[in-house]
């Protein structure tokens, strides 16, 4: 898929670790238009009248982009929710076929970039859908799910978060619900998921585990961000790990060098073909985000599709901005015409351009089509 040189936009040289030669520049744009490129956490943001999804669409096709992990429940929504937003999004895709279709295999994202159509796989960024019940992984990977989180944050009945003061790891459900996800071929994300829940999940996992978006805590010591040696025993066992432009750096600000600076470290403690990237771009659950709101002493109000809970936090961390999307991603990639800033900065890094290609979607795809079909 070609790249429209006019909406891909190369950040300006002082966002960069280094300045980017003018050859570097032209590699990394053939990079993203010669490589399967998928977005391992990312959006398709329905955003014109009724919810039209053309906007996002012609982002996505005129950037390379050729599959993205699509968030369908997270923070607090359940079963219901997720399968409201299932369903929504199946008609949707429907609605675009000529563009979108939702693939449960490798072979089907190899299959949607020759027919230059987006492949769309489903995720969820909690366990909380399954309730107490194994059985329920079953369900969602017949509803096309293929990929979910453990925890988001906080704890619930599969293990603890990473912002729970009190770290117990991964409960007997925890694992009861791994072990079905192995079963049935759902991959095992260990994002937001506390220290010990993470490691008990990749030694409870008969399957390799990855993380869909992560950075490092030894570049940025805060709870979200995973420690080497987790990140040695997920790539040690075939797993791996993708970057996302937030939660880069202690006081919130950072540029594409910092992206580079976070991928370069785990292709030196995980090996080139461990390594991906994410954009965690606000997701496809439409309003979610752009009807949040901040009360007066601070906190973050979103109301969730599907349910009557709001989810309600105080929105002063580091990053965190007041006003849609509510985060400061890093100066330079904060679109996915952005996303050719990635592979810019991991060739200023002397990253080879075969490595680039793998961690902008290559590699996952060579471990979705292992641990998925």
């Amino acid at each position: 898929m070609a790249i429209t040189s006019s909406v891909s936009r190369v950040a300006p040289a002082e966002l960069f670790s280094r300045r980017p030669t003018d050859d570097e520049r032209a590699r990394a744009r053939e990079i993203l238009g010669s490589s399967t490129v998928i977005d391992t956490c990312g959006a398709i943001r329905p955003t014109g009248p009724g919810g039209s999804l053309d906007d996002s669409i012609a982002e996505l096709r005129a950037n390379g982009i050729n599959g993205v992990g699509l968030t369908l429940a997270a923070e607090e929504d359940g079963l219901q929710a997720a399968m409201n937003m299932i369903l929504k999004w199946n008609g949707l895709i429907r609605s675009y076929s000529n563009d979108l279709v939702h693939v449960r295999s490798a072979d089907e994202i190899r299959q949607a970039r020759e027919d230059g159509r987006i492949a769309v796989y489903y995720l969820l960024q909690n366990g909380r859908p399954f309730e107490d019940d194994p059985g329920n992984v079953e369900l969602f990977r017949q509803m096309g799910v293929t990929s979910s989180q453990i925890t988001y944050n906080k704890k619930n009945f599969l293990g603890d978060g990473c912002l729970e003061p009190r770290d117990g790891g991964l409960s007997l459900l925890g694992r009861e619900v791994i072990a079905e996800m192995n079963r049935v071929g759902m991959l095992v994300d260990l994002s937001h998921a506390s220290r010990l829940t993470q490691q008990d999940a990749v030694l409870a996992s008969t399957r390799p585990v990855y993380f869909s978006h992560c950075n490092v805590n030894a570049i940025c010591s805060i709870p979200r961000n995973a420690a080497d040696d987790t990140l040695e025993l997920v790539a040690d066992r075939g797993g791996m790990a993708g970057v996302y432009p937030l939660d880069l750096t202690h006081d919130g600000e950072a540029t594409v060098a910092n992206v580079g600076e976070h991928l370069e470290h785990l292709l030196r403690v995980m090996g080139p073909d461990r390594v991906s990237f994410a954009s965690d771009f606000p997701k496809g659950r439409p309003i979610i985000y752009e009807l949040a709101h901040l009360d007066d002493d601070g906190y973050l109000h979103i109301q969730h599709d599907g349910t009557h809970k709001v989810r309600r936090m105080k929105w002063d961390k580091p990053g965190c901005v007041p006003f849609y999307p509510w985060y400061k991603y890093a100066e330079g990639v904060g679109s996915y015409g952005e996303f050719v800033n990635v592979a810019c900065e991991l060739l200023v890094r002397g990253v080879p351009d075969d490595v680039v290609a793998g961690v902008l979607g290559e590699n996952f795809l060579t471990f979705y089509e292992a641990n998925v079909g």
